[in-house]
């Protein structure tokens, strides 16, 4: 499914050149492309260009290296959005989707049959539990690891089985999370994780962690309270944005410090959770809707638009007192953020997109990291070559350079001026080639995820457990038990959906109607996320009694 023009040589001619280097813009830039390649940069005038090549006039252009998805995971209506957005590639660290159908998608986008960025897959995570997890359940429990002989046995199949990179998951701590690590390094892996714990990640060699809790709770000295705050997040008592009231400023600097020393990157996912409380929100909720109702981009799941529009809802609800801890919280980070960068930490740009559109929030993130201090080239270099070399690419990708792929957008703006310009793709060139980066209203993945996109409770529970035919409207409670529900999720009778309200991440409520119940009997109930490859926990069972 192809769908890119190629020929001997690609010319981009007369653009301003922000080569992702650090080195100040070029105006009247000239590249020469060669096959998948780099072969020549300079100013127009002083380059020559081959006879015979296709010119693309660049002028009043902005050119850029193709983004990187700095914290990715990848599903399968994705692929028109990244490159719809200009992100040519995309590290998939995945926590809950099979290795193989990870290669799939990799090896199908690299021969055209398959539309999307390019794949560097690391399959299922490691280190997690694999029935109920502090990750939600068994349908986002990674491969369980139990031993540092265990670890290096499964690094060796991913090796084997063509993989590009590991995944861990925060449970694996101590001698086999140092185990998993070393043999990573020694085949040539870059090793991403989740923590809970930077020093000890630090110590054992991960090359990055993930998401803002990582430094967070990393800064919380009494181990008490630690405890407390992951158990009441992990339960629903505390909402992750909350989360970041507790951190502790004071301890800052010393895992700065750790986290430089050792080459640690940093991808705080920060749009995912806190957007709506950018300066730029209208903005971003305006692109995102842009895509959502684009009529050929209607094959997008239903849950796409609840997932990417339900923060701005949930922080229109929250009380006023709990609002300002958030937003003291998320000061804390970008205070964080700031620093870490000056120290000459490497941030990325990742998109996390359990909480908001695949893509677009690497260009969110990009605005909001100037929002937060730094500089324009700053925030371009972490959706281009931090995560690079983050993921130990940085020979090939992240800037544009003689000898480098050619992976390079074409936006409309100055990115320098004003950030969200990096969103108004126009062009995308990815390994030499002009790639078609509109949407398609007939596209279709050929080979759909088996699972849902998002986790759905693996088990639940339901009050009342029994109640008589046709009984008048009653609210149903389901519990999760093992796993988590989402504010899109549904509960189903017998398979009729029904008009649910999210109360917690472990309870949903809904009314049954009489018409629902009129005839005795055992009634299956579900949790149901809705999109159309479907998804649904294992049942439990409502007892319908005789009218007495």
């Amino acid at each position: 499914m192809a769908r890119a023009t190629s020929g001997k040589h690609l010319v981009i001619d007369g653009g301003t050149l922000i080569d992702g280097t650090g080195d100040p813009a070029l105006r009247n830039a000239v590249i020469v492309v060669e096959g998948e390649r780099i072969k020549s940069m300079g100013k127009k005038g002083e380059l020559s260009i081959p006879k015979g090549s296709r010119v693309i006039d660049a002028k009043g252009k902005t050119i850029l290296p193709g983004f990187i998805d700095g914290h990715g995971h990848y599903e399968d209506f994705a692929g028109e959005i990244y490159l719809h957005l200009g992100v040519t590639t995309c590290p998939d660290i995945q926590t809950t989707r099979d290795d193989y159908w990870s290669m799939a998608q990799r090896d199908g986008i690299r021969l055209g049959k398959i539309c999307g960025p390019r794949i560097w897959s690391a399959g299922k995570a490691v280190g997690q539990t694999s029935d109920t997890s502090a990750m939600g359940g068994g349908r986002r429990g990674s491969f369980p690891i139990k031993s540092p002989d265990e670890g290096r046995e499964m690094v060796r199949w991913k090796k084997k089985m063509g993989l590009d990179q590991i995944k861990i998951g925060e449970s694996l701590r101590g001698e086999t999370l140092k185990a998993v690590v070393d043999e990573a390094h020694s085949l040539g892996f870059a090793a991403i994780a989740h923590s809970m714990d930077v020093f000890a990640s630090a110590e054992a060699g991960v090359n990055a962690v993930e998401h803002h809790w990582s430094i967070g709770l990393t800064s919380i000295a009494d181990p008490e309270k630690k405890a407390k705050l992951i158990a009441d997040r992990w339960q629903g008592r505390l909402d992750t944005e909350e989360l970041t009231y507790f951190y502790e400023t004071e301890s800052f600097d010393r895992i700065i410090e750790t986290m430089v020393k050792h080459n640690v990157s940093w991808s705080p996912t920060i749009a995912t959770w806190f957007r709506p409380l950018s300066p730029s929100a209208a903005r971003f909720k305006r692109r995102e809707l842009s895509i959502l109702n684009n009529p050929r981009a209607k094959y997008l799941p239903e849950v796409l638009r609840a997932i990417t529009l339900g923060p701005y809802d949930k922080y229109r609800k929250w009380p006023a007192d709990k609002l300002d801890r958030i937003k003291q919280g998320y000061e804390k980070v970008q205070e964080f953020m700031r620093r870490f960068a000056r120290a000459g930490g490497l941030v990325r740009a990742g998109s996390d997109p359990n909480h908001g559109m695949p893509a677009l929030d690497i260009h969110e993130e990009v605005t909001m990291f100037v929002e937060a201090g730094l500089t324009p080239m700053q925030a371009i270099q972490a959706a281009t070559i931090n995560v690079a070399k983050t993921f130990a690419k940085a020979r090939d990708f992240g800037t544009l350079q003689p000898g480098k792929v050619a992976d390079i957008i074409m936006v409309d703006g100055d990115p320098l001026n004003d950030s969200w310009a990096t969103q108004n793709v126009k062009l995308v060139i990815s390994g030499g080639r002009v790639i078609d980066h509109n949407f398609h209203a007939d596209y279709k993945n050929p080979i759909p995820s088996p699972e849902p996109w998002r986790n759905i409770p693996r088990e639940i529970e339901v009050t009342p457990r029994s109640i008589p035919q046709g009984s008048k409207p009653t609210v149903m409670t389901v519990k999760a038990t093992a796993g988590r529900v989402a504010r899109w999720h549904k509960i189903a009778i017998d398979g009729k959906l029904l008009e649910t309200r999210f109360v917690s991440s472990t309870e949903l409520q809904a009314k049954i109607p009489p018409q629902a119940i009129k005839n005795a009997g055992t009634y299956p109930v579900t949790v149901v996320s809705p999109r159309e490859s479907g998804g649904r926990s294992h049942p439990a069972h409502l007892i319908v009694t005789f009218r007495t």
